[in-house]
């Protein structure tokens, strides 16, 4: 019984026993299209060309097995589960054309997806931000499908951290092929960073329910790069010194990231354009026109506080708001 869209191809090329040349190349471009070209389905292939009493014509022959020849093996590894209550919607696909990176990294790669992680989408922004090349060393290309991502495990405060390495494969979760991944993503449709980090981590921790109900960006952010932070709670300061204090961390190059009140206290973000429950990267601090102010970015990517006619989730919030509606802040190391 077929097991794949090229065995099914197969099974069709064998019915007269006979493979043509443009079923050969039907084949072949299915197998192609698969874009995991898995030991499954290269055995397949194999058991065609051996199988007794088969006749190709023309080049049919020599073109299939120039294909296996010339087309790598691609691992296809067990996924982490997703959330419970998208196990009915949600089928794992490979990104066609997909490449790790698209022009370097950049912390405005970062897009959420149907998922409460915001956490690590704003811990991964903002590392991206401060030092790109610590993303870049985190995640690495197998060359056989799969990437291997490393994280560091906090091993008690003030203690070095343990590297865990975790590989999984380039499939992510979408609800079809083609369609944009349901989870984390990039802004360039085919760009994996983001995506399979978030991925990895759901690996590591036990599946994408144990990381996506929300979570400690600080942590996130030792777990990216291996230094410890601190948390700051906005009201233990004053306005002026926590200014001052995202000011010295981003002359630093060290990521930030900022925490809204719970959704006990929505009502304080009415007409804000600012959310309750949620983590935002903090870009930097800065004064205009004798305001000071904090810039932020919402790691869904769009959604932000002002009018600057973008809707990138990039914006600046005068200091005192910032102060009204983050209740912390969340230095990394």
């Amino acid at each position: 019984m077929p097991i794949s869209r090229v065995g099914e191809k197969i099974a069709t090329a064998l019915q007269d026993q006979t493979v043509t040349q443009d079923e050969a190349k039907s084949i072949i471009d299915t197998a192609t299209a698969e874009k995991k070209w898995t030991p499954e389905l290269k055995a397949e292939v194999e058991a065609m060309l051996a199988r007794p009493g088969t006749s190709f014509e023309g080049t049919a022959k020599a073109d299939l097995q120039k294909f296996l020849a010339s087309t790598p093996t691609q691992k296809d590894l067990a996924d982490p589960a997703v959330l419970n209550k998208h196990t009915t919607n949600i089928s794992w696909n490979p990104v066609q054309d997909g490449k790790l990176f698209v022009d370097g990294v950049n912390y405005d790669d970062v897009a959420q997806g149907y998922i409460g992680d915001c956490y690590l989408e704003g811990a991964m922004s903002a590392v991206a931000k401060s030092n790109p090349k610590a993303i870049e060393d985190a995640i690495k290309d197998n060359g056989d499908g799969t990437y291997t991502v490393r994280f560091f495990e906090a091993q008690g405060w003030n203690q070095p951290t343990k590297p865990v390495s975790v590989t999984v494969d380039g499939d992510l979760p979408s609800t079809s092929p083609g369609s944009t991944p349901y989870y984390a993503h990039a802004r360039d449709s085919k760009e994996l960073w983001p995506g399979l980090i978030e991925k990895a981590y759901a690996q590591w921790k036990g599946g994408y329910e144990a990381i996506g109900n929300g979570g400690d960006p600080g942590g996130m952010m030792t777990a990216l790069t291996g230094k410890q932070g601190t948390y700051v709670a906005n009201a233990s300061l004053t306005a002026d010194q926590v200014y001052e204090k995202i000011k010295t961390q981003a002359t630093a190059s060290r990521p930030m990231t900022a925490s809204t009140f719970g959704e006990d206290q929505e009502a304080k973000y009415t007409n804000t354009g600012v959310h309750a429950w949620h983590v935002y990267t903090v870009l930097g601090a800065g004064e205009e026109g004798g305001q000071k102010y904090v810039e932020l970015r919402n790691p869904w990517g769009f959604s932000e506080a002002g009018h600057d006619g973008k809707d990138d989730g990039i914006f600046k919030l005068p200091l005192a708001d910032f102060m009204n509606l983050y209740q912390g802040t969340s230095f990394g190391g």
